[in-house]
């Protein structure tokens, strides 16, 4: 899309969210009491007036009540990206060539266009409304929520920030409703014989064994519908759900880990220290259990119900995130999960929004194994935007619908 010069891009600006530049692209240690304590729930309050100081003041809200979604347009789908995009260096070095009859569309909606929404098909016939609609509540309240689906695992929507996000903020947003999958033998969510490709090949093309979608994620980049190996390049940290079959993933039961992939929710930070693999990225530390895992290991907090709202947040104080989800869940019954985590001092994966010290422990000169002229993983004095995003952001996996409603962006007034 493009910005003009209005009060939108007025607003951004004001608030600090202009441009960032950015590069084409063990166990947590536990962050210390104070900080802890200021990301209590009831230690950062809301702002009750507009002259009230020290709280989270709200910038942007979105209820779907009175939203006018984007009129959006198909267009052949030439944009480069990076190098693990659909056309990226990656897979042009193993002579993998994108579909030929890729489509995009793009387009912002919200007060000051500060949402974007942006889908991705292979057919020109696909009709926005099937991938994007505003519709009543499911659960039969008065009230109008988005609804975002995929008709097909070849399409994808994501919906994003139109810009940067400051260093401090709050994006909320209640999600839920899911139909994604299951995770159980059969086919999970989807018709049959979905395959990955042409990113994938062999055993690792059969999408069925992966369906789900995005509770709420920070990237790096500007988040697009793409193949699922380049977000897994590009993830800071993560609120999702994968419903894996045959399950290769542990779920906290309230007592042990116990082996199951049926409708888990993960909250998890990118590990920037950890061995890179060049299709699944950085490894997880993944929170659960009341604690922050080891890296490397795939654990989920616990399992989502299908015919509930959940309320989700992720926050950013600085270098320090904060994952917060709220609901009914099969395991820990109504309870709100919150994991806090320092960014710097955990080297989560392109944590820094502003150049990274020649003296930082995160700093990597290394290079993607197949890709050695590529750019280092993570050298000094590179700087790494934050963007939040939501919804089903692969083309060659997902197939179902979620629904999501008040989505919320808040600013720490000092």
């Amino acid at each position: 899309m493009r910005y003009r010069a209005t009060l939108a891009s007025l607003t951004w600006a004001v608030l600090g969210m202009g441009a960032i530049v950015g590069q084409a692209a063990a166990q947590e240690e536990p962050v210390g009491p104070d900080v802890q304590a200021a990301h209590r729930p009831e230690g950062r309050q809301a702002c009750r007036h507009p002259g009230q100081k020290h709280c989270w003041k709200t910038i942007f809200e979105e209820d779907f009540e009175d939203t006018r979604l984007p009129r959006l347009k198909w267009t052949a789908d030439t944009y480069p990206d990076t190098m693990f995009s659909d056309n990226g260096s990656f897979f042009q070095k193993q002579g993998i060539s994108p579909p030929a009859n890729a489509w995009r569309a793009t387009g912002s909606f919200g007060k000051h266009h500060w949402l974007t929404a942006e889908s991705y098909s292979l057919s020109m016939d696909t009709p926005f409304h099937s991938l994007l609609a505003i519709t009543d509540d499911p659960s039969g309240a008065r009230n109008k929520v988005l609804r975002l689906a995929s008709p097909a695992h070849t399409d994808a929507t994501v919906i994003r920030s139109s810009r940067p996000l400051p260093n401090k903020y709050r994006i909320s947003l209640k999600v839920g409703f899911a139909d994604f999958g299951d995770g159980k033998p059969g086919l999970n969510g989807y018709d049959g014989g979905e395959s990955a490709g042409p990113w994938l090949t062999g055993w690792d093309a059969n999408a069925t064994v992966e369906n789900g979608f995005y509770w709420l994620a920070i990237l790096d980049s500007v988040p697009r519908p793409h193949n699922n190996v380049w977000i897994h390049h590009h993830r800071k940290v993560v609120m999702d759900s994968d419903n894996n079959v045959p399950p290769w993933m542990e779920v906290y039961d309230g007592k042990s880990f116990i082996t199951s992939g049926e409708m888990p929710l993960m909250m998890f930070g990118v590990d920037g220290r950890g061995k890179v693999n060049e299709y699944g990225g950085k490894p997880f530390i993944p929170y659960s259990g009341g604690a922050w895992q080891p890296s490397a290991s795939i654990r989920a907090v616990d399992s989502y119900k299908p015919m509930r709202w959940y309320q989700a947040s992720i926050e950013r104080n600085g270098n320090v995130f904060t994952l917060r989800v709220s609901g009914d869940f099969k395991y820990g019954g109504t309870r709100t999960y919150t994991a806090t985590i320092d960014g710097e001092s955990n080297c989560l994966w392109h944590y820094n929004q502003t150049p990274l010290p020649t003296t930082s422990n995160c700093v990597d000169n290394s290079h993607y194994p197949s890709l050695p002229n590529e750019p280092a993983l993570w050298p000094a004095g590179s700087a790494w935007p934050d963007y939040f995003m939501f919804g089903d952001p692969h083309n060659n996996f997902y197939e179902g619908k979620v629904y999501y409603d008040d989505i919320r962006m808040q600013v720490w007034e000092d």
